[in-house]
Protein backbone atom coordinates (compact mmCIF):
# COMPACT_ATOMS: atom_id res chain seq x y z
CA UNK A 1 0.00 0.00 0.00
CA UNK A 2 1.28 3.36 -1.35
CA UNK A 3 2.52 5.74 1.97
CA UNK A 4 -0.04 8.53 1.98
CA UNK A 5 1.00 11.86 3.48
CA UNK A 6 -1.01 14.96 4.24
CA UNK A 7 -0.68 17.99 2.43
CA UNK A 8 -1.74 21.44 1.20
CA UNK A 9 -2.88 23.16 -2.30
CA UNK A 10 -0.61 25.97 -2.99
CA UNK A 11 -1.17 26.36 -6.90
CA UNK A 12 -2.73 24.50 -9.91
CA UNK A 13 -2.17 25.18 -13.12
CA UNK A 14 -3.10 23.10 -16.24
CA UNK A 15 -4.37 20.06 -14.35
CA UNK A 16 -1.41 19.52 -12.01
CA UNK A 17 -1.18 20.61 -8.53
CA UNK A 18 1.86 21.93 -6.19
CA UNK A 19 1.01 20.84 -2.40
CA UNK A 20 3.04 21.35 0.46
CA UNK A 21 3.97 18.16 2.33
CA UNK A 22 2.69 18.71 5.74
CA UNK A 23 3.07 15.43 6.99
CA UNK A 24 5.57 14.81 9.73
CA UNK A 25 8.63 13.08 7.86
CA UNK A 26 11.72 13.53 5.29
CA UNK A 27 9.52 15.70 2.70
CA UNK A 28 7.89 17.83 5.47
CA UNK A 29 7.78 21.62 3.99
CA UNK A 30 8.75 20.47 0.37
CA UNK A 31 6.39 21.43 -2.08
CA UNK A 32 5.90 18.26 -4.86
CA UNK A 33 3.89 17.66 -8.42
CA UNK A 34 0.88 16.06 -7.92
CA UNK A 35 -2.03 14.80 -10.68
CA UNK A 36 -5.85 14.20 -8.89
CA UNK A 37 -7.01 10.91 -9.08
CA UNK A 38 -9.81 9.66 -11.55
CA UNK A 39 -12.34 9.17 -8.60
CA UNK A 40 -11.90 12.59 -7.48
CA UNK A 41 -12.57 14.30 -10.89
CA UNK A 42 -15.44 12.28 -11.45
CA UNK A 43 -16.97 13.68 -8.30
CA UNK A 44 -16.41 16.95 -9.74
CA UNK A 45 -15.04 17.75 -6.74
CA UNK A 46 -11.47 19.77 -8.36
CA UNK A 47 -8.73 19.89 -5.96
CA UNK A 48 -8.18 23.78 -5.07
CA UNK A 49 -5.77 25.85 -4.15
CA UNK A 50 -6.10 25.79 0.11
CA UNK A 51 -7.20 22.36 -0.25
CA UNK A 52 -6.20 19.73 2.83
CA UNK A 53 -5.64 16.79 1.11
CA UNK A 54 -4.11 13.36 1.47
CA UNK A 55 -1.16 12.49 -1.78
CA UNK A 56 0.68 8.94 -2.29
CA UNK A 57 3.75 8.59 -4.84
CA UNK A 58 2.98 7.52 -8.55
CA UNK A 59 6.53 6.34 -9.10
CA UNK A 60 6.43 8.98 -11.91
CA UNK A 61 9.35 11.28 -12.31
CA UNK A 62 7.46 14.27 -14.31
CA UNK A 63 4.29 13.66 -11.80
CA UNK A 64 5.56 12.28 -8.36
CA UNK A 65 2.12 12.53 -6.70
CA UNK A 66 -1.16 11.92 -7.18
CA UNK A 67 -3.79 13.45 -4.82
CA UNK A 68 -6.32 10.65 -3.49
CA UNK A 69 -8.48 12.88 -0.99
CA UNK A 70 -9.68 16.20 -0.41
CA UNK A 71 -11.03 17.03 2.93
CA UNK A 72 -13.71 18.65 4.46
CA UNK A 73 -13.50 22.55 3.19
CA UNK A 74 -14.72 25.52 5.68
CA UNK A 75 -15.07 27.39 2.59
CA UNK A 76 -15.03 28.59 -0.74
CA UNK A 77 -14.28 31.33 -2.65
CA UNK A 78 -15.86 31.24 -5.90
CA UNK A 79 -13.27 33.65 -7.74
CA UNK A 80 -10.40 33.07 -7.31
CA UNK A 81 -11.16 29.36 -6.25
CA UNK A 82 -9.54 29.37 -3.21
CA UNK A 83 -10.60 27.31 -0.06
CA UNK A 84 -10.01 27.18 3.62
CA UNK A 85 -9.89 30.99 3.90
CA UNK A 86 -9.12 32.05 7.59
CA UNK A 87 -8.86 36.04 7.05
CA UNK A 88 -9.30 38.63 4.43
CA UNK A 89 -7.53 41.89 4.70
CA UNK A 90 -9.51 43.98 2.92
CA UNK A 91 -7.85 47.08 1.56
CA UNK A 92 -9.14 50.40 0.25
CA UNK A 93 -8.15 54.03 -0.44
CA UNK A 94 -9.46 56.73 1.86
CA UNK A 95 -8.66 59.15 -1.31
CA UNK A 96 -7.38 58.38 -5.02
CA UNK A 97 -9.45 56.34 -5.57
CA UNK A 98 -12.70 57.29 -3.41
CA UNK A 99 -13.40 54.69 -1.49
CA UNK A 100 -16.54 52.54 -2.37
CA UNK A 101 -18.21 52.17 0.41
CA UNK A 102 -20.74 49.76 -0.88
CA UNK A 103 -18.12 47.68 -2.23
CA UNK A 104 -16.68 47.46 1.05
CA UNK A 105 -19.96 46.74 3.23
CA UNK A 106 -20.63 43.96 0.31
CA UNK A 107 -17.81 42.32 0.93
CA UNK A 108 -17.84 42.29 4.61
CA UNK A 109 -21.60 40.31 4.29
CA UNK A 110 -19.51 38.11 1.98
CA UNK A 111 -17.08 37.22 4.16
CA UNK A 112 -19.30 37.02 7.28
CA UNK A 113 -21.43 34.07 5.29
CA UNK A 114 -18.45 32.18 4.47
CA UNK A 115 -16.52 32.70 8.25
CA UNK A 116 -13.51 34.08 7.19
CA UNK A 117 -12.25 36.91 9.71
CA UNK A 118 -12.32 40.66 7.70
CA UNK A 119 -9.25 43.28 8.77
CA UNK A 120 -10.09 46.46 7.25
CA UNK A 121 -7.05 48.52 5.87
CA UNK A 122 -7.77 52.12 4.62
CA UNK A 123 -4.57 52.94 2.68
CA UNK A 124 -3.01 56.37 1.53
CA UNK A 125 -3.12 58.39 4.46
CA UNK A 126 -0.83 60.90 4.02
CA UNK A 127 -3.03 61.85 1.33
CA UNK A 128 -6.13 61.92 3.62
CA UNK A 129 -5.35 61.96 7.02
CA UNK A 130 -8.62 63.23 8.48
CA UNK A 131 -10.42 60.71 6.04
CA UNK A 132 -8.67 57.68 7.01
CA UNK A 133 -9.46 58.77 11.29
CA UNK A 134 -13.15 58.93 10.20
CA UNK A 135 -13.85 55.97 8.11
CA UNK A 136 -11.41 54.06 10.99
CA UNK A 137 -13.27 55.66 13.71
CA UNK A 138 -16.90 54.64 11.55
CA UNK A 139 -15.68 50.87 11.12
CA UNK A 140 -14.18 50.18 14.68
CA UNK A 141 -17.24 51.44 16.23
CA UNK A 142 -18.82 48.45 14.19
CA UNK A 143 -17.13 45.91 15.10
CA UNK A 144 -14.08 45.85 12.81
CA UNK A 145 -10.57 45.19 13.18
CA UNK A 146 -8.85 48.25 11.37
CA UNK A 147 -5.74 50.00 10.65
CA UNK A 148 -4.51 52.43 8.42
CA UNK A 149 -1.68 52.99 6.19
CA UNK A 150 0.69 55.02 4.42
CA UNK A 151 2.65 53.02 1.78
CA UNK A 152 2.38 50.14 3.07
CA UNK A 153 3.09 51.34 6.73
CA UNK A 154 0.34 48.69 7.91
CA UNK A 155 3.00 46.31 7.17
CA UNK A 156 4.60 47.07 10.32
CA UNK A 157 1.84 47.01 12.19
CA UNK A 158 2.59 43.80 15.43
CA UNK A 159 -1.03 43.40 15.54
CA UNK A 160 -1.99 43.17 11.73
CA UNK A 161 1.29 41.26 11.01
CA UNK A 162 0.02 38.57 14.13
CA UNK A 163 -3.45 38.21 12.56
CA UNK A 164 -2.48 37.40 9.10
CA UNK A 165 0.78 34.73 10.46
CA UNK A 166 -1.43 32.17 10.78
CA UNK A 167 -3.99 30.28 9.26
CA UNK A 168 -4.59 31.51 5.35
CA UNK A 169 -5.46 35.29 4.68
CA UNK A 170 -6.46 36.58 1.73
CA UNK A 171 -5.79 40.14 0.09
CA UNK A 172 -8.84 41.79 -2.06
CA UNK A 173 -9.12 45.31 -3.17
CA UNK A 174 -10.18 47.33 -5.79
CA UNK A 175 -6.77 48.42 -8.30
CA UNK A 176 -5.77 51.71 -7.44
CA UNK A 177 -5.70 51.16 -3.75
CA UNK A 178 -1.80 50.10 -2.64
CA UNK A 179 -2.84 46.42 -2.25
CA UNK A 180 0.55 45.62 -3.84
CA UNK A 181 2.50 47.98 -2.31
CA UNK A 182 0.85 46.34 0.89
CA UNK A 183 1.60 43.04 -0.10
CA UNK A 184 5.23 43.54 -0.66
CA UNK A 185 5.97 45.05 2.42
CA UNK A 186 5.05 42.18 4.56
CA UNK A 187 7.33 40.39 2.41
CA UNK A 188 10.22 42.97 2.52
CA UNK A 189 12.42 40.50 4.77
CA UNK A 190 12.10 37.43 3.06
CA UNK A 191 12.79 39.04 -0.52
CA UNK A 192 16.05 39.98 0.43
CA UNK A 193 16.57 36.71 1.84
CA UNK A 194 15.42 34.30 -1.18
CA UNK A 195 14.85 36.47 -4.15
CA UNK A 196 11.68 34.65 -5.26
CA UNK A 197 9.08 35.95 -3.30
CA UNK A 198 8.85 39.08 -5.63
CA UNK A 199 8.48 37.71 -8.62
CA UNK A 200 5.33 35.75 -7.26
CA UNK A 201 3.73 38.58 -6.05
CA UNK A 202 4.29 41.03 -9.41
CA UNK A 203 2.19 37.79 -11.51
CA UNK A 204 -0.90 40.29 -11.28
CA UNK A 205 1.10 42.64 -13.68
CA UNK A 206 0.76 40.13 -16.35
CA UNK A 207 -1.61 39.37 -18.80
CA UNK A 208 -2.01 35.05 -17.41
CA UNK A 209 -2.14 35.01 -13.92
CA UNK A 210 -1.71 32.04 -11.41
CA UNK A 211 -3.06 32.45 -8.18
CA UNK A 212 -0.74 30.40 -5.17
CA UNK A 213 -0.20 30.09 -1.43
CA UNK A 214 3.03 32.01 -0.53
CA UNK A 215 4.24 31.32 2.97
CA UNK A 216 3.67 33.88 5.85
CA UNK A 217 5.50 33.04 9.66
CA UNK A 218 2.66 30.18 10.33
CA UNK A 219 0.66 30.44 7.67
CA UNK A 220 0.25 31.34 4.11
CA UNK A 221 -1.23 34.76 2.26
CA UNK A 222 -2.61 35.29 -0.84
CA UNK A 223 -3.65 37.47 -3.56
CA UNK A 224 -7.53 37.47 -4.08
CA UNK A 225 -8.25 39.97 -7.05
CA UNK A 226 -11.74 38.57 -8.36
CA UNK A 227 -13.75 38.70 -4.87
CA UNK A 228 -14.22 42.31 -5.22
CA UNK A 229 -16.49 41.30 -8.47
CA UNK A 230 -18.66 38.84 -6.18
CA UNK A 231 -22.24 38.94 -6.15
CA UNK A 232 -24.43 38.68 -3.79
CA UNK A 233 -27.44 37.72 -5.31
CA UNK A 234 -25.34 35.29 -7.06
CA UNK A 235 -23.75 33.66 -4.39
CA UNK A 236 -27.12 32.97 -3.29
CA UNK A 237 -27.34 35.70 0.24
CA UNK A 238 -30.57 36.01 1.25
CA UNK A 239 -32.32 39.70 1.85
CA UNK A 240 -32.36 38.49 6.01
CA UNK A 241 -28.63 37.70 5.98
CA UNK A 242 -27.72 41.45 4.84
CA UNK A 243 -27.14 42.04 8.88
CA UNK A 244 -24.21 39.59 9.14
CA UNK A 245 -22.08 42.17 7.22
CA UNK A 246 -23.75 45.09 10.04
CA UNK A 247 -22.66 43.91 13.17
CA UNK A 248 -23.65 47.09 14.56
CA UNK A 249 -27.29 47.16 13.68
CA UNK A 250 -27.67 43.27 14.50
CA UNK A 251 -26.73 44.11 18.45
CA UNK A 252 -28.72 46.77 18.19
CA UNK A 253 -31.55 44.53 17.08
CA UNK A 254 -32.33 42.99 20.45
CA UNK A 255 -34.06 46.12 21.13
CA UNK A 256 -36.16 46.22 18.77
CA UNK A 257 -40.26 45.50 19.72
CA UNK A 258 -40.87 43.06 16.83
CA UNK A 259 -38.26 40.18 16.67
CA UNK A 260 -38.86 40.32 13.05
CA UNK A 261 -37.84 43.73 12.38
CA UNK A 262 -36.48 44.66 8.97
CA UNK A 263 -35.57 47.48 10.59
CA UNK A 264 -36.74 50.50 7.75
CA UNK A 265 -40.38 51.18 8.48
CA UNK A 266 -41.23 49.29 11.43
CA UNK A 267 -42.55 50.88 14.97
CA UNK A 268 -40.52 51.31 17.88
CA UNK A 269 -37.06 49.86 15.82
CA UNK A 270 -34.11 49.81 18.17
CA UNK A 271 -31.46 50.41 14.79
CA UNK A 272 -33.86 53.62 13.58
CA UNK A 273 -33.89 55.02 17.22
CA UNK A 274 -29.81 55.01 17.10
CA UNK A 275 -29.67 56.59 13.71
CA UNK A 276 -31.92 59.16 14.76
CA UNK A 277 -29.54 59.74 18.17
CA UNK A 278 -26.38 59.87 15.99
CA UNK A 279 -25.06 56.59 17.31
CA UNK A 280 -25.22 54.38 14.05
CA UNK A 281 -23.34 55.72 10.83
CA UNK A 282 -26.04 57.10 7.88
CA UNK A 283 -23.92 55.53 5.05
CA UNK A 284 -23.89 52.06 7.04
CA UNK A 285 -27.33 52.42 7.31
CA UNK A 286 -28.55 53.57 4.16
CA UNK A 287 -26.34 50.68 2.60
CA UNK A 288 -28.01 48.03 4.51
CA UNK A 289 -31.18 49.59 3.95
CA UNK A 290 -30.24 49.09 0.10
CA UNK A 291 -28.81 45.66 -0.24
CA UNK A 292 -31.93 44.81 2.22
CA UNK A 293 -34.05 45.96 -0.35
CA UNK A 294 -32.62 44.90 -3.44
CA UNK A 295 -32.11 41.17 -2.44
CA UNK A 296 -35.43 41.00 -1.16
CA UNK A 297 -36.64 42.41 -4.90
CA UNK A 298 -34.64 40.01 -6.48
CA UNK A 299 -35.47 36.90 -4.18
CA UNK A 300 -38.94 37.71 -5.59
CA UNK A 301 -38.30 38.31 -9.02
CA UNK A 302 -36.12 35.17 -9.53
CA UNK A 303 -35.97 33.25 -6.42
CA UNK A 304 -39.06 32.15 -4.95
CA UNK A 305 -40.84 32.62 -2.29
CA UNK A 306 -38.96 35.12 0.48
CA UNK A 307 -38.03 34.06 3.62
CA UNK A 308 -40.35 34.62 6.47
Amino acid sequence: MANILSGIVTKGVGGLYEVKVTSSCELEGARVTCGARGGIRQTKKIPTIGDHVDISSTGDPDVPYIIDRIHKRRNILVRPPVSNLDTIVLVFACKDPVPDLKLLDKMLIISAGLDIRPVIVFTKEDLEQDSCNELRGIYSRAGYDVFVSDRGSAANDKALIEMISKGITGFAGPSGVGKSTLINSFFEDEIMKTGSVSDRLKRGKHTTRHVELVDYGEGYVIDTPGFTSLSLFELGVEYTEVVRGFPEIAELAEGCRFDDCRHINERDCAVKAALEEGTVDPGRYERYKEFYEELYALRNTYGGRPKK
